[in-house]
């Protein structure tokens, strides 16, 4: 069998890199919000939004980092009964996943929780609409208005 697993440098700094990441939006959010203001909650929001998906991501890789020790045990103990079909393995750090693929084609997850993609992908997507509110209610607030111009 193939193997395509990523090397434990990458996926450390991946881990960290969302760690941090993760902490300065949830230092941003919640102080944001209690500031209150025009857009505040939207801000907030997306920055804690931000975070959920940051850890998501992070869950990930350390799901992947913890399955370092082998990618074969980890396909069969995700699927034991398709286990003799699979001729190799790929791995994605984006989203997290480690593929065990069939020497006839197509393939199954394993190590990396199923639900961990789409609430990365959702969360994600909750971010960026709040962000773009809270743009939207600052640009609402602080354009000034322009008078008129009248001809005498």
């Amino acid at each position: 069998m193939t193997s395509q697993y990523p090397d434990a440098l990458p996926l450390l700094l991946g881990i960290v890199v969302a760690a941090v990441t993760a902490f300065g939006l949830v230092g941003y959010g919640f102080p944001a919000i209690g500031r209150g203001g025009h857009g505040a909650v939207a801000r907030g929001g997306a920055a804690l939004a931000g975070a959920l998906a940051a850890v998501a991501y992070a869950w990930g890789l350390v799901s992947l980092f913890l399955d370092e020790s082998g990618t074969a045990q980890a396909c069969q103990d995700a699927n034991p009964s398709l286990y003799g079909q699979v001729g190799g393995y790929s791995v994605s750090y984006l989203p997290p996943a480690l593929n065990c693929r069939f020497t006839t084609g197509g393939s199954y997850s394993a190590a990396v929780p199923d639900f961990l993609t789409p609430v990365m992908t959702g969360c994600a997507v909750i971010a960026v609409t709040l962000a773009l509110i809270a743009v939207a209610e600052h640009r609402r607030t602080t354009t000034p208005e322009h008078p008129e111009k009248r001809t005498t």
